[in-house]
């Protein structure tokens, strides 16, 4: 798998993500610690090939649980589903186990990173959507273009204002839910 496919797979798995919530002045994600600590089961064990296996049982068990306790939590499930198919890709791309496992640690590194970046424009732009899209486009077209696809900027920069707009609707509708 090529870094061109890392870097947009990165993408394609922020959008699965919870839907960020506006905290006044800071977006930010539910279960954002889940996400930081799944670098983590890639260094459990010695051997590449059990480390890869202790990271899928990681994930498809902590991902889907609620942030405190064991009740299921299925806004992780659609970003589980394609961290598995994502890792499944490279596994059948790559033929070296310590390959499979550094690139599984660069897209869920990559998707971490997204998410910090995005989140921060999304804060220091006070949720002004022109504002998001130009800084979206800037960043994005730098880092696309270095690996190959550039051509992919507009989609993905409308992949995340649609996941910021989702967030916002469900926001309105809790508001208007809350008043009958």
């Amino acid at each position: 798998m090529e870094m061109k496919d890392i870097v947009l797979g990165s993408y394609e798995l922020l959008v699965k993500l919870p839907p960020p919530k506006n905290n006044g002045d800071k977006y930010e994600i539910a279960s954002r610690n889940k996400l930081k600590n799944l670098p983590e089961a890639l260094r459990e064990n010695q051997k590449d090939a059990d480390n890869i296996t202790h990271f899928v049982k990681y994930a498809s068990y902590f991902l889907p649980r609620a942030e405190r306790g064991d009740k299921p939590d299925p806004v992780m499930l659609p970003f589980l589903d394609l961290l598995l198919t994502k890792v499944g890709d490279i596994e059948n791309k790559e033929n070296d186990a310590g390959e499979v496992v550094k690139k599984i640690k660069y897209l869920v590194g990559y998707t971490n990173w997204n998410m910090d970046a995005i989140l921060t424009i999304f804060s220091a732009s006070k949720g002004d959507d022109e504002k998001i899209q130009k800084r979206l486009q800037v960043m994005l077209g730098a880092e696309l273009e270095i690996v190959g696809v550039k051509d992919s900027v507009d989609r993905i920069v409308s992949d995340i204002m649609n996941w910021k707009r989702s967030s916002e609707q469900s926001t309105r509708e809790s508001r208007t839910t809350r008043r009958y």
